[in-house]
């Protein structure tokens, strides 16, 4: 599991006032618990974003140049210069970065509020998916109330992944990292790494 999940001891009562007065959006982006299904705000950008790259994604079949140049200004943290293949799925247009010269490949998934933040000339392979809503897992009751909270992604420079790789919530990678085909990483993973496998592990340092 991530450090962010390992160190989350408070629950919904211990965070009410940090959260008193905020819109859902904000709640999600400082981390804060949050009940989606509850917050107006939240579902009408997530719906919104549904729609809008939907539309894109359709758009892409007839001009790639063009959806690129949409998505581009919808979600303006990505790079000039970053490629992307269609089709993408992003909750929050705010709450992702693509840095210069990274290159993302077909069927990327960016949920919920947390940030993923992608750094320069990185390769994402095929079926990416960047998961960063977590559910409580000591308390039952919490999790069928619908309580959650989101934890950020960010990853370095100069990192491959392999195609059907999910990153978990709260992960961080460093740069020149390799993830094989088919991970899934729970953990922080350090720059100059190998690693792939489910959970994926260190394989060697580069």
């Amino acid at each position: 599991m991530s450090e962010f999940i390992r160190k989350r001891t408070d629950t919904p009562a211990d965070t009410a006032l940090q959260a008193e007065g905020l819109s859902g959006s904000e709640k999600a982006f400082a981390g804060l618990w949050y009940k989606f299904a509850q917050e107006p705000e939240c579902r009408a950008i997530t719906d919104e974003m549904w729609r809008e790259t939907a539309r894109i994604n359709e758009l892409a079949k007839t001009d790639r140049q063009l959806a690129m140049n949409e998505l581009k200004a919808l979600v303006p943290g990505i790079h000039a210069s970053a490629d992307i293949v269609f089709p993408v799925i992003i909750d929050y247009p705010t709450q992702l970065e693509v840095g210069e010269g990274t290159f993302i490949n077909m069927g990327f998934l960016h949920l919920s509020g947390g940030k993923v933040t992608l750094g320069k000339r990185c390769f994402i392979g095929p079926n990416a998916h960047f998961y960063t809503p977590n559910h409580c897992v000591e308390d039952l009751e919490l999790r069928r109330a619908g309580w959650q909270y989101d934890a950020s992604i960010s990853v370095g420079d100069d990192v491959w992944f392999g195609g059907d790789v999910v990153v978990t919530p709260g992960v961080k990678i460093g740069s020149n990292v390799v993830v094989g085909a088919g991970s899934v990483v729970t953990k922080d993973v350090p720059s100059n790494s190998v690693i792939g496998g489910n959970p994926a592990r260190i394989i060697k340092q580069i």
